[in-house]
């Protein structure tokens, strides 16, 4: 594989956000030996995103990155995303949403961080918060919207947020080419269910490789108005807590859980059904002692309702897809089937 950054921007309806996001991809620092592309891929987008993307780019005028401009008409964002790794030409793969605006050394300095260390298998930056202005959501609330700040957790808990992320290719060719499947299905148009990020680094690190962020990667994540909404965040609880019964999948190996996996889901299935009663109750008969708590509740009740639905709709795939992560597992991790990264 050859060494170098392909960023892949995978857009839905992006013709709002793109400028900006090349804008800041035409202003960085890469030196002349470090060879880049940009790929953006247009995923079944109602709008003028694809044409307007040729013309954006052209317009910077930056002639040392390459540029792609393909389509995927199967809505869906891991169908553009496979289809942008297939095209990328070479070894680090950086995922940069529509609406991220990384600072001018964000290239040139992930490169130097993988090319260090062979063994990273997904590498995380550093989100800034940049709302549309003026903004419409205290800084907290805006915080429950999106990705952001140094990510702690990256190498106790194994995973990094997709926006700004690095990823081997050679590892997502191996898996390909052993047939992993993926629970999680990616965005797709208007819908929030996610986690495809999160999966990625599961597999890499339950195939042996490092996962870490590095705060010096720093990038403004930007949040329109049409995002700084009480609907929209709760629209997103909702979808956050069904993916996260989703990779339950990947939990139960992680956490190296015991008891059979069906069983698992069964007891969680009944247990939230509990507590959705108790949390409609509570809502009716017990008012709030404040403004915050009144907020809390019909959120947490919208993450209930996620986990609830998740569990109901797909304990079968989930269990399913478990043990197909385990046979995958014993196949990849075998000597004969271990990549050599680039």
């Amino acid at each position: 594989m050859e060494l170098g950054v392909s960023v892949i921007i995978c857009c839905y309806n992006s013709a709002k956000r793109l400028p900006q996001t090349l804008k800041h991809l035409a202003a960085q620092q890469v030196p002349a030996n470090i060879p880049w592309e940009v790929i953006v891929i247009d995923n079944a987008s109602t709008d003028d995103t694809y044409a307007l993307a040729s013309q954006l780019w052209e317009a910077e005028n930056t002639t040392a990155a390459g540029f792609k401009l393909l389509r995927q008409p199967i809505p869906g964002k891991n169908h553009a995303f496979n289809m942008g790794v297939e095209q990328a030409k070479f070894e680090f793969i950086l995922t940069c949403d529509d609406d991220n605006w990384l600072n001018p050394n964000y290239i040139h300095l992930a490169y130097d961080i993988m090319l260090a260390d062979s063994k990273i298998g997904a590498l995380g930056g550093f989100g800034i918060i940049e709302p549309e202005q003026p903004a419409l959501l205290p800084q907290a609330e805006l915080e429950k919207i999106t990705v952001h700040s140094s990510q702690t957790w990256a190498t106790e808990q194994h995973w990094v947020y997709g926006a700004g992320s690095v990823y081997r290719k050679s590892i997502l060719t191996n898996l390909a080419a052993n047939n992993w499947q993926q629970v999680t299905k990616g965005r797709t148009g208007t819908s929030l269910i996610c986690g495809e990020d999160v999966e990625f680094c599961f597999i890499f690190y339950l195939s042996g490789y490092k996962i870490i962020a590095d705060d010096r990667l720093t990038f403004k994540h930007f949040i329109p108005h049409g995002r700084q909404n009480a609907a929209y965040i709760a629209k997103l609880s909702y979808w956050m807590a069904y993916t996260n019964v989703l990779l339950y999948s990947y939990f139960a190996i992680l956490n190296q859980e015991k008891k059979p996996i069906e069983r698992v889901l069964k007891n969680w299935l009944f247990s939230t059904a509990k507590a959705i009663i108790k949390q409609n109750i509570l809502l009716v008969l017990k008012p709030f002692k404040s403004a915050s708590a009144a907020t809390h509740a019909p959120l947490q009740l919208k993450g209930l309702g996620g986990t609830f639905n998740a569990l109901r709709q797909n304990s079968k795939r989930i269990v399913k897809h478990h043990y197909h992560i385990k046979n995958l597992l014993t196949k990849i991790n075998s000597p004969q089937q271990t990549p050599t990264p680039a």
